[in-house]
């Protein structure tokens, strides 16, 4: 039963991330035209891993062994049909492809067809059959496809609207611990829409949605508590306090198409049933083994905008919030071990569409903004606020995906960047009024202006620190600023929530910070470093002469980046047992650096669209180790030198932006050198 050596040394080869060796073991059974090999290798295609990524190449190579009969590479062939990437945008190929995945028990190939007619334009548009291949998922255990089958009902598109038969969907949903359809069957209840009114069950359903992450929620639960008794208060709180998602419902992965395949033995044993770990619906001889070291990877091919859905939430209750942390109080972890891959996002700045395009882009989230990463940890390096007008949005986001990535296995970790300690301690002057208007509530009224008291109480800090000027427009007049103040407050919502987080983390062998840490910390620990942050920004008055606000501090530290410190660079490498560090803070000119050989990586790229009007788009991933840059999507090799390699990696990059690329002057100036 044993496999082929060459073969076998290419998968040993890819399970430790050395894919030129996979590339080289495999190629000669792709030219023989053995399936397996040609999936395998389209696998790493369409990933950029080892290679430059090559989409086109990628669909060749599924085709072939689609054409063969291996339902995973039919499923990630009609995916890329589905998207117009690598191959013409075709929805007819994308259906007969995933149609023939589909019927060999692919479930996410029948979550990906109702997509298909689902969201086609015109003609092409096909609601009957995007009911029949939700239903066909959500019988299967796929609670986003229960979810969006309970949406057509609810809507009434492709069939009459039955109230009745969305609650019954919706419930599975939820009962898989799917946040929007909790929400959801909350607003049913609300509405009177299937039964008559009940708001004790609205607002049961409207607190386990809060629990569990969505966004909508929060302000639903707030109405409805508006109208209840007291007693029915408590009488729904009791409800909640009660549930917890049913235990037993099928959990389908969505991973069915990234997973090895290992080729048959020569002869094999007679088959019992399907292989272990085969994709559901394969039995029997002739079918695929899966080497089950990927089984947990998301889909290489997915790309920004996929028709990937998530499958159904982990059973697991959402954890509780981490606590404030005061002196002596409980430890916040900050490091991490075991973890196979990483995604860092740099400074956002308020621009909650370009946030959210590089957590598809990473195969983070889906188009319904929930997690779908597996056990992937999301780090994003600080400075989510001010500039930009949608920080409030981020943060929501990044709330909702802590809680989900937690329960599926992986984690999102929110670093505080100099901005976020800025809005707590009051220097506002980056904070754009659209931004203030966001925090607007009707109660406030329109055109309420900050009065004396609300000056005094939400601007004592910056007064100790900063130079009055700083303070943004003395506060007068500006519309939502009273309300931003008692957010970023001690007892705010945004407030507690960045004062639980780190400003340096370790995963494994990478330092985490937003800007760097300076000789004034080389030797600090990391919990030092972290409590010192969170009680400075606790306690104004430990802020005068703390790290928080010390330039060689790790919010604001941009020595490494922007200097030239070998021998500090070492130091920290050496203090904090690393391989590198990762930073943000410092703009990367458009795309991923590394510096100091790759010991330093610069992850701020400028995604923001405020600072120029273009969506610049990457983000760095670690897999297994191995450090690369997602841009647009697509991986490709860092440099190893800042001359011709540098180069190199940098006309990769600027070939995936839309024309004309910001890159070309920085590509420019070094090819002048």
């Amino acid at each position: 039963m044993a496999l082929e050596p060459d073969f076998q040394t290419g998968l040993d080869a890819y399970n430790r991330g050395d894919f030129a060796t996979a590339v080289r073991e495999w190629q000669p059974y792709v030219d023989r035209g053995d399936a397996h090999a040609q999936y395998n290798l389209a696998l790493i295609y369409a990933g950029g891993k080892g290679v430059p990524q090559d989409l086109a190449k990628a669909a060749d190579l599924y085709r072939k062994a689609a054409e063969q009969g291996v339902a995973a590479a039919q499923y990630n062939l009609g995916l890329l049909y589905a998207s117009g990437q690598g191959v013409p945008k075709d929805p007819k190929q994308a259906a007969e492809w995933l149609r023939k995945a589909a019927d060999q028990g692919i479930v996410m190939a029948e979550v990906a067809l109702a997509r298909v007619n689902d969201e086609a334009e015109g003609a092409a548009r096909n609601d009957a059959e995007a009911i029949n291949w939700y239903r066909k998922a959500a019988e299967r255990g796929v609670a986003s496809a229960a979810f969006d089958l309970a949406l057509l009902y609810d809507w009434g598109k492709g069939a009459p609207q039955d109230f009745v038969e969305a609650r019954k969907w919706y419930q599975r949903a939820a009962d898989a611990g799917y946040p929007p359809a909790m929400t959801n069957l909350g607003i049913l209840y609300y509405n009177a829409e299937g039964e008559k009114r009940d708001l004790v069950q609205a607002y049961a359903w409207f607190a386990r949605g809060q629990k569990f992450g969505d966004p909508r929620a929060h302000q639903l639960l707030d109405i409805t508590a508006g109208r209840m008794k007291p007693g029915d208060v408590k009488k729904a709180q009791k409800l909640v306090d009660e549930w917890q998602p049913a235990s037993k419902l099928q959990q389908v992965s969505a991973s069915a198409g990234d997973n090895l395949f290992k080729p048959r033995p020569t002869q094999p044993a007679a088959p019992t049933g399907p292989p272990p770990g085969a994709p559901p619906g394969q039995t029997g001889d002739g079918a695929p083994i899966l080497s089950p070291s990927l089984a947990a990877e998301m889909p290489a091919t997915a790309p920004a905008g996929s028709l990937i859905q998530p499958a159904s939430f982990s059973n697991a209750a959402a954890p509780a919030p981490a606590p404030t942390p005061t002196t002596g109080g409980p430890k916040v972890q900050d490091v991490w071990t075991g973890i196979d891959r990483i995604i860092a996002v740099g400074d956002i700045h308020g621009d909650y569409e370009q946030f959210t395009a590089v957590l598809r882009s990473a195969g983070l989230i889906d188009s319904y903004g929930n997690w779908t990463g597996g056990r992937t940890h999301l780090v994003q390096t600080g400075d989510v606020v001010d500039r930009g007008p949608d920080s409030r949005a981020i943060m929501d986001l990044l709330m909702k995906l802590e809680k989900q990535a937690a329960a599926a296995g992986g984690g999102v970790h929110c670093l505080i960047g100099n901005h976020e300690a800025m809005n707590i301690y009051g220097d506002l002057r980056y904070v754009s009024t659209a931004e203030f208007a966001s925090y607007r509530t009707e109660a406030a009224g329109a055109n309420r202006e900050m009065t004396d008291g609300d000056r005094r109480a939400g601007l004592t800090a910056v007064a100790t620190i900063a130079a009055p000027e700083t303070i943004r427009d003395g506060g007068a007049a500006i519309v939502g600023m009273p309300e931003h103040r008692a957010a970023f407050g001690p007892n705010g919502e945004y407030g507690r929530w960045i004062r639980s987080h780190n400003a340096v983390i370790k995963i494994d062998r990478t330092l985490f910070v937003h800007a760097g840490i300076g000789p004034k910390y080389a030797d600090w620990s990391l919990d030092q470093i972290n409590d010192a942050v969170r009680q400075e920004l606790n306690d104004s008055a430990r802020l005068r002469g703390g790290i928080t606000i010390d330039q060689q501090g790790p919010l604001w530290y941009a020595g490494l980046a922007q200097g030239n410190n070998p021998a500090l660079m070492d130091q920290l490498l050496r203090h904090f047992d690393v391989d590198r560090i990762a930073v943000g803070h410092t703009y990367a000119n458009g795309a991923i650096t590394p510096r100091y050989g790759g010991k330093l990586i610069l992850v701020d790229i400028g995604l923001s669209r405020v600072y120029d009007g273009y969506g610049k788009l990457g983000c760095l991933e670690i897999d297994r180790g191995h450090a690369y840059a997602l841009h647009r999507g697509q991986g490709l090799e860092l440099p190893k030198d800042d001359g011709q390699d540098m180069v190199r990696y940098l006309k990769q990059a600027a070939a995936l932006d839309p024309s004309p690329s910001p890159l070309l002057p920085r590509i420019a100036k070094l090819e002048a050198k």
